[in-house]
């Protein structure tokens, strides 16, 4: 190539340059270029996109439920996205954030989750400035409730004081209601641009309905002051589904089979590998004199050999930390059944030659005459070494050392301080009035309230309570 040659060509290469340069602004103008505008804005957003945040909580386990699969069903597409609980959440998580969704739940009389509660009070508590974050709602909630969901409520109220822009309304379920799940389904394929895949809520999956006969049932306590407890045990009719220790079963009930006519949930006090599920239910009696729908039906009108629906509902929430964990467990009346079912899963690995950890149970009911609930099984638990420690108040008992069961964290307050130093857990089942909130208290004034806070970050700290 001669040097004339070589000087002809580049200036051809400029001259298309510049004509390139000059056409295009032109063709924008003309919308000719539109199109390309729009596959090059989204290809780098899809390629550096920000994860999708979904904040979850969650007292029963269903509000982590929806959002871990949802998580899951996005990623599965393509679509980054990742489920924290809301406890693990920062200011700085939630300040940094562009694009949130929140399922939570609401609890008790208009509280929130217990894995919300240092959320609550360490970032709500707060003044944030986060125009920059759009986000969605789901609240879950039970209308049953004078306070239906509260917590979600207040949650969105803050978040829009905050600047924070919601891109749709609010959406409320009222105890799994179907057509609710599924508006929030329309709702985050429109919010992402993403389309899900078929059916990924986890009504279906996780909570299955089945049939199961009544084939024992018996007062755990009579003669006791208080209400008779039945215990009920069911034989499944199908083959049976998977639980854990720390899941519910929510029982239908109703006069006709065929008929559903509203449910009840109760915590399971046994293992699948006994071939049984084991309840607990309280007989409760109204101001009319009427027994209450569930206890009266389970307890009276249902005959032996009868037929139920019961859905097995994974909470967890209240899952074992592993049969080797240091675990001090907390409860009053049917809540032994929640720790029932922990001291089970010690004593299924202790017969299968497993090493466990130290277990403490702390109980409260009413006289040691008629209400110290399942004993021949908890001190045959205790010579085994399934438990380390079995202390028992009864507040009817003038001679007991400790009235109610959260007594016994004042007057054991070194000991229980040993426990969690060493990696106990703590976990609590029965009544949130009086015994829970009572526990929380004298566990505050035991271990501090940053300590405590703490285990529940950690999930070292777990209640399940009604």
């Amino acid at each position: 190539m001669t040097v004339d040659s070589s000087r002809w060509m580049w200036a051809a290469f400029a001259c298309v340059l510049w004509l390139s340069l000059w056409i295009r602004p032109m063709r924008n103008k003309l919308g000719i270029w539109q199109p390309i505008r729009r596959v090059a804005r989204r290809l780098p957003a899809q390629a550096q996109a920000e994860a999708l945040l979904i904040g979850y909580a969650s007292q029963g386990g269903f509000g982590a439920l929806l959002a871990e699969d949802l998580a899951r069903n996005l990623a599965a597409g393509g679509y980054p996205a990742h489920a924290r609980s809301l406890h693990s959440l920062s200011t700085l998580d939630i300040g940094k954030a562009n694009r949130m969704l929140f399922i939570v739940s609401t609890t008790g009389e208009g509280d929130a989750p217990d894995n919300a509660a240092a959320f609550v009070s360490r970032v709500m508590s707060g003044t944030l400035n986060l125009q920059k974050l759009r986000y969605g709602i789901l609240a879950l909630g039970d209308s049953s409730y004078a306070n239906f969901c509260k917590f979600g409520r207040q949650l969105d109220a803050w978040l829009i004081s905050a600047g924070a822009i919601s891109v749709f309304n609010r959406i409320e379920v009222d105890s799994g209601h179907a057509a609710a799940l599924d508006m929030w389904r329309q709702a985050v394929e429109r919010f992402t641009d993403h389309t899900l895949a078929a059916d990924p809520l986890p009504s279906r999956q996780s909570a299955l309905t089945q049939r199961w006969m009544l084939v024992r049932r018996e007062i755990l306590n009579s003669g006791s002051p208080g209400a008779p407890i039945h215990h009920i045990v069911l034989q499944p009719m199908e083959p049976a589904v998977h639980w854990q220790a720390g899941d519910v079963g929510r029982i239908w009930i109703s006069n006709n089979f065929d008929e559903i006519a509203t449910s009840r949930d109760y915590t399971l006090a046994s293992l699948p590998q006994s071939g049984y599920a084991e309840l607990m239910v309280r007989e409760v009696l109204r101001p009319d004199g009427q027994r209450g729908l569930g206890s009266g039906w389970l307890g009276h009108g249902l005959v032996i050999g009868g037929e139920l629906r019961m859905e097995i509902r994974c909470n967890r929430e209240f899952h074992s930390p592993g049969a080797t964990v240091p675990l001090i467990l907390i409860g009053n009346g049917t809540g032994l059944a929640g720790l029932m079912a922990h001291l089970e899963v010690r004593a299924l690995a202790q017969r299968l030659g497993q090493p466990i950890g130290p277990a403490w149970l702390l109980f409260g009911e009413r006289t040691s005459q008629f209400d110290a609930l399942c004993s021949e099984r908890l001190e045959g638990w205790l010579a085994s070494g399934v438990l380390k420690r079995l202390d028992r108040a009864f507040s009817r008992d003038a001679e007991a050392s400790a009235h109610y069961v959260q007594d016994f964290i004042g007057l054991y307050c070194e000991l229980m301080q040993q426990w969690v130093s060493h990696g106990a857990a703590i976990y609590v089942c029965g009544q949130r009035e009086g015994m829970a909130s009572g526990v929380e208290a004298a566990l505050r004034q035991a271990l501090g309230e940053t300590l405590l806070e703490q285990l529940t970050i950690e999930g070292r700290y777990r209640r399940d309570v009604y």
